[in-house]
């Protein structure tokens, strides 16, 4: 048992530890994510930038090509789904990407993004992630709040 201990020490001195290394100047935690749902697919809107895809994931992964820097979900504190983004519910929920303790609410249309957390954080919604998922396991429903902060529509770039 000491070989093995002794084994498995010096394969972490020579190998380094299994864990991802990050540029901690190029980090962009998220505080709030806006999520909707069109016909065109899934727009996300965060203060990291925005992405679009056919669905979550493709989005995400939009999102984190065009961000200046390595864009984490986990630090996520609200998630606005906005007009139809309630069907993301379970592939949000299943992608892992949200912290439980996230707080859930929807929006009629995607607001900038600066300031919104600062509102959400004193009016936002109480529902969190992990009610959700437990909801959803029990097959029972949550109605989330609708929320209309005093902010701008996000306008995309471009448009």
């Amino acid at each position: 048992m000491k070989w093995l201990l002794i084994g498995a020490v010096a394969l972490a001195l020579f190998f380094g530890l299994p864990f991802r290394q990050y540029n901690t100047e190029a980090l962009l935690p998220i505080e709030t994510v806006q999520v909707l749902l069109s016909r065109e697919g899934v727009t996300l809107v965060s203060e990291a930038g925005s992405g679009k895809g056919a669905d979550w994931q493709e989005a995400v992964e939009d999102l984190r090509q065009n961000a200046s820097g390595e864009v984490f979900f986990h630090t996520a504190e609200q998630v606005v789904l906005c007009d139809a983004g309630e069907d993301l519910l379970p592939q949000l929920l299943d992608s892992g990407m949200l912290r439980p303790a996230a707080r859930v609410c929807r929006a009629k249309e995607l607001y900038e993004p600066e300031g919104l957390g600062e509102y959400l954080a004193t009016h936002g919604s109480k529902v969190t992630v992990r009610e959700l998922q437990g909801a959803i396991a029990r097959k029972e429903g949550i109605s989330l709040p609708t929320v209309t902060p005093p902010l701008p529509p996000w306008e995309e770039v471009g448009s």
